[in-house]
């Protein structure tokens, strides 16, 4: 059965760890990674990775599990400094031992039916619409930026782009529409316009572990696509692009889209036409797609989409299997595939017997191409009765204190 040790076991445990090596099991990204603790200090955990620096931001919770001397160890922490090879992380509050293996994933019942909804209030505004969804949440927000206060957060975004650029600005699309190729694609896309420096160019690929920025091919596709340009001619167009905006004076420019649910209601641009000024790499194009996210959120807290019609969305999955502890589901949506990123938070509704049980959980994303993806949901948190009638249902067999104290049991029941 887990057990939550106290702060001398808790620290011998995992002193014990650091001395002998032992290998950890970082969940993150929708996968599990191999890790060492370096360094062990009275408020934090220094781990050795090599996980995509992406998927590890600061304050996003990760999960930790090892066997040290016979027993199984598994906590929960917050990113606090990532790094290419190393990651601190605070020194978790609780610690459990002793944990059990985790639930038998199982073909779904006949009789089961799920549905989920993105956590919160959805809204009909008009707005320009994103073929991408854009489910912000606070914990997903960059520490540069505090959404509570949208003067504080417009100071600070003039602050940081006066270092960097010589104009910059934040244009809303209240009584305009996206105008021009780089904001049709930059507001349907959901990605930036990027242009590091002039004399490179619109860059031929994304760096980025998910798509930000937009490349040649995305431009490409648009003149093909969306202005019916011949291939040959749909190059010819993007130079003429490029050399426009070369004509009017910029050596750095950055677009970041706006984005509100499968909205775009606005863009921020920072340019750059004053030499000797560096030009834009990608910690600028980090730091203001940041301030998008944070703007986003700042202005759903201050009301600005006070009054619009709310919607109540809600979609039906194809389970591939379930657990007592989540499941994994079938999408061929293309329009959700973009919408499900790992971490976001959704509200899950189950039909089995007449009974109706209802959980909260987290997208974890296993397969996604771009018209077909195969996705997780981890329950987080469920009703005691509720968590007990699926437990019995689906594995045919009373439930008991040994299955509270797994792995999934602790999480769900203890959050």
């Amino acid at each position: 059965m887990a057990t939550l040790v106290k702060i001398v076991e808790r620290e011998f445990l995992l002193r014990t760890a650091m001395r002998e090596k032992a290998p950890l099991i970082m969940a993150a990204g929708g996968s599990e990674w191999p890790v060492h603790i370096l360094d062990l200090k009275a408020q934090s955990l220094t781990i050795a990775h090599n996980a995509p620096i992406a998927l590890l931001r600061k304050g996003i919770g990760l999960d930790f599990r090892y066997n040290v001397r016979g027993q199984t160890i598994a906590f929960r922490t917050a990113s606090l400094e990532p790094g290419d090879k190393t990651l601190v992380v605070a020194m978790p509050d609780k610690v459990y031992k002793n944990l059990s293996r985790r639930y038998a994933r199982l073909p779904p019942p006949g009789d089961l039916t799920v549905s989920f909804a993105f956590a919160g209030e959805r809204y009909d505004l008009d707005f320009p619409p994103s073929r991408v969804f854009t489910a912000t949440e606070e914990h997903q927000l960059s520490p540069d930026f505090e959404p509570s206060d949208l003067r504080g957060l417009m100071a600070e975004f003039e602050r940081k782009a006066a270092v960097l650029a010589s104009d910059y600005g934040v244009v809303m699309y209240k009584d305009k529409t996206p105008e021009g190729p780089i904001e049709i694609l930059a507001s349907t896309t959901g990605r930036s316009f990027y242009l590091p420096a002039m004399m490179a160019g619109v860059p031929i690929s994304d760096p980025f572990a998910e798509r930000t920025i937009l490349t040649r091919d995305d431009f490409l596709s648009y003149f093909i696509e969306e202005e019916g340009l011949e291939p040959d001619f749909s190059e010819d167009e993007l130079i003429r692009l490029e050399r426009a905006r070369r004509n009017d004076g910029v050596l750095s420019e950055l677009l970041v889209p706006i984005l509100f649910q499968d909205y775009a209601i606005g863009y921020v641009t920072v340019i750059n036409r004053q030499a000797g000024l560096p030009p834009f790499d990608l910690r600028v194009v980090e730091i203001f797609n940041g301030f998008s996210r944070a703007l986003s959120w700042s202005l759903k807290l201050h009301g600005y989409f006070k009054g619009a019609p709310k919607l109540d969305e809600s979609y039906r999955t194809e389970v591939e299997d379930v657990s007592a502890g989540g499941l994994l589901f079938a999408c061929r949506d293309e329009r959700l595939i973009q919408a499900l990123k790992d971490g976001t938070s959704v509200t899950v509704r189950i039909g089995a017997r007449r009974r109706t049980v209802n959980a909260a959980g987290n997208i974890r994303r296993h397969y996604a191409e771009a018209t077909e993806g195969f996705f997780g949901i981890e329950f987080t948190a469920m009703e005691p009765e509720d968590f007990r009638f699926l437990f019995e249902y689906l594995y045919g067999r009373p439930f008991t204190d040994e299955d509270s104290e797994s792995i999934e049991g602790v999480r769900i029941l203890r959050p």
